[in-house]
C-alpha cells in the first residue's frame, strides 16, 4: 500500500498492552498492526506535493530535466563535485567550509578524518571528488517565508551529498545537505500571490506526472538563486569517547549569497545572534534586548527578523539532547537576566510568558531549529531512492523529521488561504513552536511540566504521562504511563549544561533496567554508554520486521562492528552481518521517534514503517567510516 495510506492505517498505537511483545516471537507469520488509526495531524510529505515534493521518482525526473544541482552553478545537471569546482560559486562554498574545518582542527588536537581519531572530522575531499555528487531529495514551497524574505516566499531545492564506491554495498549518502533558495514572486500580469499558490495547489500524483506538472507549473520560469544554505555534520565523537551523552555530533550551518566575480560569500544567518560579539559589546546587547521587547508579537507570529548587524555567519548545532543544551539556545545565553516584564502577551497566540518568548526565539535560530524534533541535525535527509533494492540496512524508513512533517499541515493551510486571496506576508495563522507544531501528544512529544502559560496546553495523549527525564523542569517528554516499553526512554538523567557544549555533562540517576524489566520480562535498558541517548528499553526477538502494537523487531550492530568498519576493507552491510535482533520502538511518518533517534529501515516491516534507532547506527548519518 502507499506510504500515506500506510501512515494512517499502520497502528503503532500510543496506548496498549505490551503482553503481545513480551515473548521474542509467538510464531505468527503476519504483523499485528495494532489497535487502529490514531488521531494525528502530521502530513506525509510524499502525499503533499503542494508544500513538499519528496517522492523519489518525481525528484529523479526533475533532476534529469533541468533541476539537477549543477544547473544552479552553470554546470551540467548531473555534474560531479570535481566538475563543479569550475563554478566560482561552488568553489567559494567549498573554500568557506574548508576554512571552518581548519578552525575546528586548530581548536581540537584529537580531531581528524577517519575512525582512528577519537574525534572524527568531515572529510573535505568529498567536496572535490569525481565519485561524489549532490542528489535532489526535496523541493519545498516556502510560501511561509514571504513574511521574512518578501514577495511570495521561496522555492527551495534540497540536495544531499552522496558518493559511488566500487565495493558492492559501500556507496552511501552522507550527512550534508545543500538548499538552493530561489525567490517566488507574482508573474507578469499577476497582482498578488494567489495564482502562484494555486499552481502549487494543482499538483498531485507521483513520478513522471508529478514532475511534469511541477516543471510546467510552480517551477517554471523561476529566477536564479538568491542564496544557498549548507548543513553538514562537521564532527562526530563516538559513544566510546562521549559515554555520558551517547556520542556527540556537531553540525555546521551557513548561508551563502552572491558576491563579486560570480562567487558566493558567507551571509548572516536568519534569527541567529552572534553570541560572542553581542556578549562582548554592551551596545549590541542593548540593541538585542530592545529588538526582542519591541518585536514580541512578530516573534510569536513567526514574522520577526533579527537585524543583520546582530547576526552570526556560522553556527553549530549539537546533538544529542537538543534544546536541553545551552549551546543550542543562543538567545537564552544572551537574555539571561534581561528584564522582559514590559512585554505584553494579551494578543499573542503561542507565546504567553517571557520564558516562552525566549524559547520561541531559540527555536527560530538555526541551531535551535535544527535540534528541535529533528533527525540527526537535519529536517530533510531524503526518502530512499533504491528502485526496489530494499534489502540493505543503510537506509531510512522516513527521510524527513518530525518537525518537518508536523509543520506541513500549517504550511498547507497557508497555501490554501493564499490561493483564496490572503496576503501570505501577514501570516494569518501564527507559526507554531518548532518542537510543538501539533498537539497530538504522542510518545516522544514535548509537553509542559509546570504552570507556565506558554506550555500549559502541551499535553500528552491517553495512556501517556509528561516526564522530566533530563532535569529540564519546563518541558518534558510524553512517555508511556505504565512504564517504559521496548524502545522507550528508560534512563533517568540530569544534564549539566553551559555555553560550551564540550563541557556539558549528563549525570545518570537511574539506569532504567528495573523499569524496563517490570513491563517486559527479560528487558533491560540499553544505555547512553552504548550509543543510546536517554537509554532505550531492549529485549531479544527472533523475527526481523515483526510488528506488534508500537514495537518492532529490528537490527542492531553485532559485536566487533566498529572494529570492522575501522579496518576500511569491509562494507557497512558486511560489518552489520549478521545483525543482532532486538525489540525497538516502531515508527512511521505520523508516529515519529523521540528526540535523538531516527526511523531506520527494517527488512520485512510493512512499507513506510521502521525502528527508532540512534542516528549514528545508520551509516549514512555519520561522517566516519566512508572510504
Amino acid at each position: 500500500m502507499g506510504r500515506s495510506l500506510l501512515a494512517l492505517s499502520v497502528a503503532l498505537a500510543v496506548a496498549g498492552a505490551m503482553a503481545a511483545c513480551a515473548a521474542p516471537d509467538d510464531g505468527e507469520d503476519e504483523s499485528d498492526l495494532g489497535l487502529g488509526e490514531a488521531a494525528v495531524s502530521s502530513l506525509d510529505p510524499n502525499g503533499s506535493p503542494q508544500v513538499a515534493i519528496t517522492e523519489p521518482e518525481a525528484l529523479r525526473r526533475l533532476e534529469a530535466s533541468g533541476y539537477g544541482f549543477g544547473h544552479h552553478f552553470d554546470r551540467p545537471d548531473g555534474a560531479r563535485a570535481d566538475a563543479l569546482l569550475a563554478s566560482p560559486a561552488y568553489a567559494s562554498i567549498v573554500e568557506g567550509i574548508e576554512s571552518n574545518l581548519d578552525a575546528l582542527l586548530r581548536d581540537d588536537r584529537s580531531l581528524g578524518v577517519g575512525m582512528r581519531y577519537a574525534h572524527r572530522l568531515f572529510d573535505r575531499a568529498w567536496l572535490r571528488s569525481a565519485r561524489s555528487r549532490f542528489a535532489l531529495v526535496a523541493v519545498t514551497n516556502r510560501l511561509d517565508r514571504a513574511a521574512t524574505s518578501g514577495a511570495c516566499g521561496e522555492t527551495r531545492f534540497i540536495y544531499r551529498l552522496e558518493y559511488d564506491d566500487p565495493r558492492e554495498g559501500a556507496s552511501s549518502r552522507m550527512p550534508m545537505t545543500v538548499a538552493i533558495v530561489l525567490p517566488q514572486a507574482p508573474r507578469a500580469g499577476e497582482d498578488d500571490c494567489s495564482l502562484g499558490a494555486k499552481r502549487w495547489m494543482n499538483l498531485g500524483g507521483t513520478g513522471a506526472p508529478l514532475a511534469i506538472a511541477a516543471a510546467r507549473g510552480p517551477l517554471a520560469g523561476l529566477p536564479r538563486m538568491m542564496s544557498v544554505e549548507t548543513n553538514l555534520q562537521a564532527v562526530r565523537w563516538p559513544s566510546s569517547v562521549r559515554k555520558d551523552m551517547g556520542g556527540e555530533a556537531e553540525y555546521m550551518l551557513n548561508v551563502w549569497r552572491p558576491a563579486a566575480g560570480g562567487g558566493l560569500e558567507m551571509a548572516p544567518l536568519d534569527n541567529t545572534p552572534d553570541v560572542a560579539a553581542i556578549a562582548a559589546d554592551p551596545a549590541k546587547k542593548r540593541a538585542l534586548a530592545l529588538w526582542v521587547t519591541s518585536q514580541a508579537p512578530a516573534i510569536d507570529r513567526g514574522s520577526a527578523k533579527l537585524p543583520e548587524e546582530l547576526s552570526a555567519r556560522t553556527a553549530y548545532s549539537y546533538g544529542p539532547r537538543g534544546l536541553s543544551r545551552l549551546a543550542n539556545r543562543p538567545f537564552s545565553q544572551l537574555l539571561a537576566g534581561v528584564d522582559l516584564s514590559s512585554v505584553a502577551f494579551d494578543t499573542t497566540t503561542h507565546v504567553k510568558s517571557a520564558l516562552g518568548l525566549v524559547r520561541k526565539l531559540d527555536e527560530s535560530s538555526c541551531q535551535g531549529c535544527h535540534q528541535a524534533r529533528a533527525m540527526a541535525g537535519f529536517h530533510v535527509l531524503g526518502n530512499e531512492d533504491d528502485r526496489g533494492t530494499n534489502h540493505k540496512l543503510n537506509r531510512l524508513a522516513v527521510g524527513t523529521s518530525p518537525h518537518f512533517n508536523e509543520e506541513l499541515a500549517w504550511r498547507m493551510r497557508l497555501v490554501r488561504a493564499t490561493a483564496g486571496g490572503v496576503d501570505p506576508r501577514a501570516l494569518p495563522e501564527a507559526r507554531p513552536f518548532a518542537e510543538h507544531a501539533t498537539n497530538d501528544g504522542l510518545v516522544g512529544a514535548s509537553c509542559g511540566l509546570g504552570a507556565d502559560p506558554s506550555f500549559a496546553d502541551w499535553t500528552c495523549g491517553e495512556g501517556l504521562a509528561c516526564v522530566d527525564m533530563i532535569g529540564d523542569a519546563v518541558v518534558g517528554t510524553c512517555t508511556t504511563a505504565g512504564g517504559p516499553r521496548p524502545g522507550d526512554v528508560c534512563e533517568k538523567d540530569r544534564l549539566i549544561s553551559s555555553a560550551d557544549p564540550h563541557a556539558d555533562r549528563v549525570q545518570n540517576l537511574d539506569s532504567g533496567d528495573a523499569a524496563c524489566g517490570r513491563v517486559t520480562p527479560g528487558a533491560y535498558c540499553s544505555g547512553a554508554s552504548g550509543g543510546f541517548p536517554g537509554g532505550s528499553c531492549s529485549a531479544a526477538c527472533t523475527k526481523m520486521g515483526l510488528l506488534k502494537d508500537r514495537v518492532i523487531c529490528g537490527a542492531a550492530p553485532p559485536a566487533g562492528f566498529n572494529e570492522c568498519m575501522g579496518r576500511g576493507r569491509e562494507t557497512f552491510e558486511a560489518c552489520m552481518s549478521p545483525p543482532k535482533l532486538a525489540l525497538r520502538a516502531a515508527c512511521s511518518v505520523v508516529f515519529p521517534c523521540r528526540d535523538d533517534y531516527v526511523c531506520a529501515y527494517v527488512p520485512g516491516a510493512p512499507e513506510g514503517t521502521g525502528a527508532c534507532m540512534p542516528p549514528y547506527f545508520i551509516f549514512q548519518a555519520r561522517v566516519d567510516g566512508h572510504e
